[in-house]
C-alpha cells in the first residue's frame, strides 16, 4: 500500500471505530455463560456464517477473471486475496480428514452442539436469489433481517462498498475472549463444542495480519483517490456495523434467563 493510500485507510477505520468498538465490547460474549447460550448464539450467527460466502464471491466475480472467454483482470495481488480467501471458506481443512468449507463445518458444529439445523438448511437450499430467499418460518427473525441487509448490500453495491465492508464490517469482529470461553465449555463438555471451537480458530488463522492488510490494499485500490467512494464505502461499513449490532442484540434478546448474567 502506497503512502498516499494508507492515510485514507487510517479515516476509514477512525470513522467506523466507534462502531467497531461497541461490537467488540458487547455484552453477549460476557452474557454466554452456558451451552444453551451457545445454542442460540450458533443459531443466529449462522446466517453470517452463510452469507459471508456470498459477499467473498461477489467480490471474486468483479475482481477476477470470472466471465468467459477468460482474461486478465485488476491487480494480481488482489485476486490472490479472493481466490485465497475462496478457497479457504469453499475447501478449508476438515479436522476428520479431507476437505469441508466452513458452512458445512459450521452445520456440523451446530449439530454436534445440538442446535437443530433442518429449518435453516432448507432455508439456504431453497434460496434461489438475492431477493428470492427460502422459506423463513420458525427461523429466528434477527438472522433473517442479518441476510436482507447482506444481499440488499450485494445487489446495490459497488465493488469498493463490498471490500471495505468486507475488511472492515466482518469476520475479524468476534474477540479472544470468546474464542476463550467456547474453550472453557468445551473443556466442561468434551465433545460438544470441539467443531465450534475449531471454527473459531481457522477465522482467526485466516484473518490474521497477512490476509488484513492485503484486504486494506484491496480496498484502497477499490476506491482510489476518489473522497466521495471512500465516503461512500465508510457509509457502508456503518451500516453493515449496524447489521451486527442489531444482530448480536436479537441474540441477546433470545437467551434463556436462567443461567444468565443479565
Amino acid at each position: 500500500m502506497t503512502n498516499s493510500i494508507q492515510p485514507n485507510i487510517e479515516r476509514l477505520l477512525t470513522v467506523v471505530g466507534h462502531q467497531r468498538q461497541r461490537l467488540l465490547a458487547h455484552p453477549l460474549y460476557g452474557t454466554i455463560q452456558t451451552l444453551e447460550h451457545v445454542q442460540v448464539f450458533m443459531a443466529h450467527h449462522a446466517f453470517a456464517v452463510w452469507d459471508f460466502m456470498s459477499l467473498v464471491k461477489a467480490l471474486q466475480v468483479q475482481l477476477t477473471g470470472m466471465r468467459l472467454p477468460w482474461k486478465p483482470v485488476g491487480d494480481p495481488e488482489v485476486r490472490y486475496l479472493i481466490n485465497e480467501i475462496v478457497l479457504g471458506e469453499e475447501s478449508d481443512e476438515d479436522p476428520a480428514g479431507g476437505r469441508i468449507s466452513h458452512f458445512e463445518l459450521y452445520m456440523r458444529a451446530m449439530k454436534e452442539a445440538g442446535v437443530e439445523t433442518k429449518a435453516f438448511e432448507q432455508y439456504v437450499r431453497a434460496s434461489e436469489g438475492l431477493g428470492d430467499l427460502g422459506p423463513s418460518v420458525g427461523l429466528p427473525p434477527g438472522g433473517l433481517a442479518f441476510n436482507r441487509n447482506t444481499f440488499g448490500l450485494i445487489q446495490k453495491a459497488g465493488v469498493h462498498e463490498l471490500a471495505a465492508v468486507f475488511t472492515l464490517g466482518r469476520e475479524d469482529l468476534i474477540p479472544d475472549m470468546f474464542l476463550k470461553m467456547v474453550d472453557t465449555l468445551d473443556r466442561a463438555m468434551p465433545g460438544r463444542l470441539s467443531t465450534f471451537k475449531y471454527y473459531l480458530e481457522r477465522h482467526i488463522e485466516v484473518d490474521g495480519e497477512h490476509h488484513k492488510h492485503l484486504a486494506y490494499r484491496m480496498t484502497a485500490l477499490a476506491c482510489g483517490n476518489d473522497d466521495r467512494l471512500w465516503q461512500e464505502a465508510a457509509v457502508a461499513v456503518a451500516d453493515a456495523l449496524e447489521a451486527r449490532l442489531a444482530l448480536w442484540d436479537s441474540v441477546m434478546a433470545a437467551l434463556p434467563e436462567q443461567g444468565s448474567l443479565t
